[in-house]
């Protein structure tokens, strides 16, 4: 009996949390829109930047197929690398618009160059043996 309630009570704040994100999107949470106000080009720049990561991590994945185990090893390492510098690298290209509304966009346009650049770089990996 207690199961069934502590479900329910589970269903239920599920219900107020899905209808409180749709009452933010009817109240006119900002979306994309590449001509609009500075927000709505900086949620234009994320969704970029999540494509490419996404890209990235596909094509990663089907390198990684293509691999030995020990070049497995060395490109996950080499991907390890990239990323941990991915971030601070583009922080330091937007550092002249921190603090302003710009920032957004210029920080994820920044990384979705970066993850372009890597994700075409991962095709030299694919079938390596040695």
């Amino acid at each position: 009996m207690r199961h069934g309630f502590r479900a329910a009570a589970c269903v239920a704040a599920a219900a107020v949390a899905l209808c409180a994100g749709g009452a933010q999107a009817a109240a006119g949470a900002p979306g994309c829109n590449p001509d609009g106000n500075q927000q709505e080009m900086n949620e234009c720049a994320a969704r970029d930047f999540r494509a490419a990561d996404a890209e990235l991590n596909i094509r990663y994945g089907e390198v990684m197929k293509t691999l030995s185990s020990q070049m497995r090893v060395a490109l996950r390492n080499e991907q390890r690398a990239w990323l941990k510098g991915r971030d601070p690298a583009c922080k330091r290209a937007a550092k002249a618009s921190e603090g302003g509304s710009i920032w957004p966009m210029v920080f994820s346009a920044c990384l979705e160059t970066s993850t372009r650049k890597r994700t075409a770089e991962l095709d030299r990996w694919k079938g390596r043996e040695q």
